[in-house]
């Protein structure tokens, strides 16, 4: 069931980069709906799926956006991990909880991008500092309308935390 809801959110937010990207050129600077998908699925804290889920989500970032290939997969899967080791071992569940995840999960993966483009390439990106924090603003207030609209339309708790094993 997580899966088929993390396709269709992939499709979605497919989607809306698509319409984004063809009504408002370069609108993708200032929002990803794909950090929204990979740390909505990492919050259950299944590692291996988070990973696998940064994996498919950032590819098909870098295949539709023109970026270098492998640079968001690579910082995607990287949040995607520290987020779902986080609440693995944390259990947070909430709106507060996944706003958090979801602000710093955005700061990481804009700083990895960064620091990657800046070693690979040695290319500076242009007002980094600006478009990080509108970024930032944008994608949290996203996510949360979106962590928020789910919580009303299943009646529960959006994200369903895996079993550990007890030991």
């Amino acid at each position: 069931m997580r899966w088929l809801r993390f396709i269709i959110g992939l499709v979605i937010a497919l989607t809306l980069h698509s319409l984004l990207d063809s009504f408002f050129p370069n609108a993708l600077a200032f929002f990803n709906p794909y950090v929204i998908l990979v740390i909505y699925y990492s919050m259950g804290g299944n590692l291996l799926g988070a990973i696998v889920a940064g994996v498919v989500a950032g590819l098909v970032q870098d295949s539709f956006s023109g970026a270098m290939f492998g640079l968001h997969a690579f910082s995607l899967t990287f949040c995607a991990y520290v987020v779902a080791y986080v609440n693995a071992r944390l259990a947070l569940r909430g709106p507060a909880a996944f706003g958090a995840c979801l602000l710093g999960a955005v700061v990481v993966n804009e700083l990895l991008i960064y620091v990657l483009v800046n070693i690979l390439v040695k290319q500076r990106i242009e007002m980094f500092e600006q478009g990080m924090i509108v970024k930032t603003i944008f994608t949290c207030i996203f996510g949360m309308l979106v962590y928020l609209m789910l919580s009303l339309f299943l009646r529960e708790e959006p994200i369903e935390a895996t079993k550990r094993p007890a030991y």
